[in-house]
């Protein structure tokens, strides 16, 4: 019996929840966006091996809700692939770097806790950079597209900054055939964020900044 009642109050909620989304997008864009900053760690792997991937990302925050923007990413964890360069013998450093265009929906608010659903696409290139007598050299270099979903749960540290982490996939659509390594693989990220809207308002507030 409390089984039932758990499910249909669940039901309930996200009946709820349904009829909440599409109000927030309704009406999201009619509101005036406030400057999003905010810079991420994302540790995923390639062929098995653990890999940091690094991004910035700068955007707009309509009505606390949703926000839209555009990032950089790039792989900040040192991997290794063996190559031949004539009779020489290398191991070349992995990397992929791409410039992602981003949404992400707040789903969840309650108190200081923020639940949220981020997506982003990625367009960029992978390749293998080696080093001969002090002079790097990009060989392999191919263009890669990928899909990047996930969830995420954030911390507000006196409304001013934000702080999390969230799980997620990275999905190659168009993977590097120059390069024998599975860069498909879950990602699971720390996250840190400015939250420019009260930093100005507290600007205001204070007479930091003048009223228009």
């Amino acid at each position: 019996m409390i089984t039932a009642i758990i499910l249909l109050t669940s039901c309930v909620d996200m009946k709820a929840q349904t009829i909440n989304l599409s109000d927030s997008l309704y009406h999201v864009f009619h509101n005036k966006p406030t400057p999003s900053f905010k810079v991420d760690t994302r540790n995923s792997f390639i062929t098995g091996n653990h890999a940091k991937v690094y991004g910035i990302k700068a955007g707009l925050n309509f009505r606390k809700t949703l926000t839209v923007g555009i990032g950089y990413n790039f792989i900040g964890t040192s991997l290794t692939e063996e190559i031949i360069v004539g009779r020489e013998v290398y191991y070349a450093q992995i990397k992929m770097r791409y410039i992602a265009p981003f949404i992400e929906y707040s789903f969840y608010k309650k108190g200081p806790w923020e639940a949220m659903v981020p997506v982003q696409f990625g367009i960029g290139n992978s390749f293998i950079q080696h080093e001969v007598n002090g002079e790097r050299h990009n060989i392999r270099k191919d263009n890669v597209l990928l899909y990047e979903p996930g969830m995420s749960v954030e911390y507000k540290i006196f409304n001013i900054l934000g702080v999390g982490g969230g799980i997620g996939y990275r999905i190659m659509l168009k993977n590097n055939k120059e390069i024998n390594q599975q860069f498909t693989s879950p990602v699971y990220v720390i996250r840190i964020r400015l939250i420019f809207d009260e930093v100005l308002r507290l600007a205001k507030k204070h007479d930091l900044i003048p009223e228009p």
